[in-house]
């Protein structure tokens, strides 16, 4: 299953985003995905801001979200969602390290041209919604690609599928870098 996750998401991955009429429908699409599927959610740093983004967004545009409660995701300590950034410290302030900073020690590619999630605002006030996407999509597939490595050292993927996992991942992303160049 792991295998086959980037070679399923080519309708949801890449700029353009999928177009939207509102706000109210980009919120009823997010945590239907998460109700239709009842997935696992992996981030970094995700516990303390996308999963309050996406309750708080699917509040405030009256959306019934009842998929965000189907799984104890708002619960910090369990496997439904793993928060890398809280569980590779040990659930301790001072042992957190950055996305791009544990990316650059396990030699893979980290964030897209230096730009932090502080820029994102500034950034959207300047109509570069296509730089946001890019620096979006680099988080989503680093943060793949260190949880691959953590399922690696759990013991929950052997190195046969830890290497098939990140090739397939790799291979993916060198054939939408094809697609889009065309």
């Amino acid at each position: 299953m792991i295998q086959n996750f980037w070679r399923n998401s080519e309708k949801s991955i890449g700029y353009p985003p999928k177009a939207c009429n509102s706000n109210r429908e980009r919120s009823e699409r997010r945590v239907g995905v998460i109700a239709e599927l009842s997935p696992q959610l992996v981030t970094f740093n995700g516990s303390s801001f996308d999963l309050p983004v996406l309750r708080y967004r699917a509040m405030v545009h009256g959306v019934a979200a009842p998929g965000l409660s189907a799984r104890p995701y708002f619960n910090r300590y369990t496997d439904d969602a793993i928060d890398l950034c809280d569980v590779l410290s040990s659930f301790s302030f001072q042992g957190k390290a950055t996305l791009h900073e544990l990316c650059c020690v396990m030699g893979l590619p980290g964030k897209t041209d230096g730009m932090s999630g502080a820029e994102v605002e500034q950034y959207f006030r300047d109509g570069r919604i296509r730089e946001i996407a890019e620096y979006c999509e680099s988080g989503v597939v680093n943060t793949y690609r260190l949880w691959l490595r953590y399922e690696l050292f759990r013991g929950r993927l052997s190195l046969a599928d830890f290497q098939a996992s990140d090739l397939n991942v790799v291979e993916f992303i060198q054939a939408q870098a094809t697609r889009s160049a065309l």
